[in-house]
């Protein structure tokens, strides 16, 4: 698939720009796809969610893929592939509850026998039974939640903040399933990812995309202890074989050009943890719609990320490849630890591909709108 540009899907909002600028920057800043979702909601209509048939099984394993649905019409979902029947549930959640979750479906992290869901536009975490996905809880007072990882094995972090105002890492407590703490940023938190017994956050600034740090967290005392300079607005880590932390950094979009769209200081910086040092591999070309996503390979010695295709780079590799894995543009990605397999999310077209490490497709299925990222339960 070929780079999505601007100017070919959008002529109509050339005139329009300068009006809408500080909006649209906004936006942007908030969802690398809102370009795409502005098409699809101009195009359609809202729809109802389709019945599907009630869930029986009494476990969940397999593959989530977290939906974000189009902004303003609370129409995503987590769907769930089902790796032993093959079988795909579009809309867990719907299916499990009778209602849609909310507004902009962001991340999902699983403890246990309870799964955690943020719904960012609707500033809550809802708790669902991981047996039958039912709603255990909706946990509130969140002002623009992110990302959230289980730290410990009573606690679930959730970043929040739009870089501009209340900009926390929040604790959850798992048994009493209530805010217990707080961590206070200077700027917007995004990815939260766990790696040898610590939290890492990628601190990207939120809607001003000025943040260019990710810091270490430990558990045990809720603290941050040590900060790292990277590029421009990191807004997702993966941790390789050896611990050390990838931040994949959008760079900070400059408009001067529109309707082309060009992204300064954008790179993926490489954490060596042990040496306390950082490598950043420049890109000078982003994808124009911002998509910037990235996970370790299954023995952690390979790392894949999205541009305007998918990429592959060994953790020891001096520079970025320059031959695309699998030549299509998608929006999100994540390495299924059983399988080894990379699952891609084309949000255009509802559905996630799955590929080996070679590149080759494996199979796909159909998701909710706008899938976002993947979660594993085996």
């Amino acid at each position: 698939m070929k780079k999505i540009r601007f100017k070919i899907l959008f002529p109509a909002f050339t005139a329009m720009f300068h009006a809408l600028s500080i909006m649209f920057h906004a936006l942007t800043a908030i969802f690398p796809a809102f370009v795409l979702i502005t098409v699809l909601l101009m195009a359609s209509s809202c729809e109802k969610v389709v019945d599907e048939p009630p869930l029986t099984i009494n476990n969940l394993k397999g593959i989530f893929v977290v939906c974000e649905g189009i902004f303003g019409q609370a129409n995503g979902d987590i769907s769930f592939y089902d790796s032993e029947t093959g079988r795909t549930t579009k809309n867990l959640y719907y299916s499990a509850n009778g209602v849609e979750p909310g507004d902009v479906v962001q991340s999902f992290a699983i403890a246990d026998t309870l799964g955690f869901i943020v719904v960012n536009n609707s500033q809550k975490v809802t708790v669902v039974n991981m047996r039958n996905f039912k709603v255990v809880k909706h946990i509130t007072g969140f002002s623009y939640p992110r990302s959230v990882v289980r730290a410990g094995e009573n606690t679930v972090y959730v970043s929040d903040g739009n870089g501009t105002a209340d900009n926390f890492i929040y604790k959850i407590d798992i048994p009493a399933l209530e805010i217990s703490g707080s961590l206070p940023l200077s700027s917007g938190p995004e990815k939260l990812i766990r790696a040898d017994s610590k939290v890492y956050a990628a601190i990207s600034g939120g809607w001003n995309n000025d943040g260019n740090t990710v810091i270490r967290i430990d558990p045990l005392t809720f603290s941050v202890t040590n900060t790292y300079t990277v590029a421009s607005a990191p807004v997702d880590i993966a941790a390789d074989k050896d611990n050390n932390i990838w931040a994949y950094c959008k760079g900070v979009a400059d408009y001067t050009n529109w309707p082309d769209v060009s992204y300064n200081d954008a790179g993926i910086s490489r954490i060596n943890i042990s040496e306390n040092t950082v490598n950043t591999f420049p890109i000078s070309s982003m994808s124009s719609s911002g998509i910037s996503n990235i996970a370790a390979g299954k023995d952690g010695s390979t790392i894949y990320y999205l541009n305007d295709a998918l990429y592959s780079v060994p953790v020891t590799a001096t520079v970025l490849p320059e031959n695309k894995l699998a030549d299509q543009m998608f929006y999100g990605l994540d390495v299924d630890p059983q399988t080894g397999n990379i699952v891609c999310l084309d949000a255009v077209n509802s559905r996630a591909v799955v590929y080996n490490t070679a590149g080759v497709k494996q199979f796909e299925f159909e998701t909710a709108k706008f899938p976002c990222s993947v979660v594993f339960s085996y």
